[in-house]
């Protein structure tokens, strides 16, 4: 899936999240999902500002809303991964990853991310 024209809170929200500074991204993203119900982009980086706030729970809730909205984009199914191994729980991370790589073999990242599972 490649990524949509963004949204002007999802633009803000990425000078935030350039700067690390995860918690000022947070009401931005949150702001965009009201406005589009329907874009994934949000949620997906809603749930990376919650993996750097080590919020693993919340994270995994954005980026499951995400494989709702986009179910045939691997990146939400590679990010659950991604939370999964920031948790420590590396067995399920690596099912995530196996899934997002099967869903597109050509995705480097996902073929990465299979291989150091």
């Amino acid at each position: 899936m490649t990524l949509p024209q963004s949204q002007p809170w999802q633009d803000d929200a990425k000078t935030y999240m350039d700067r690390h500074d995860w918690a000022g991204a947070i009401p931005l993203l949150e702001r965009d999902i009201v406005e589009h119900p329907s874009d994934p982009w949000s949620r997906m980086f809603l749930g990376s500002c919650h993996v750097e706030l080590k919020n693993f729970d919340l994270a995994l809730e954005h980026f499951r809303a995400a494989e709702a909205l986009a179910p045939n984009d691997s990146t939400p199914v590679g990010c659950q991964g991604d939370v999964l191994c920031a948790a420590g729980s590396w067995e399920a991370a690596g099912q995530f990853y196996r899934r997002a790589l099967e869903m597109n073999p050509d995705d480097e990242l996902a073929i990465k991310n299979w291989s150091d599972a």
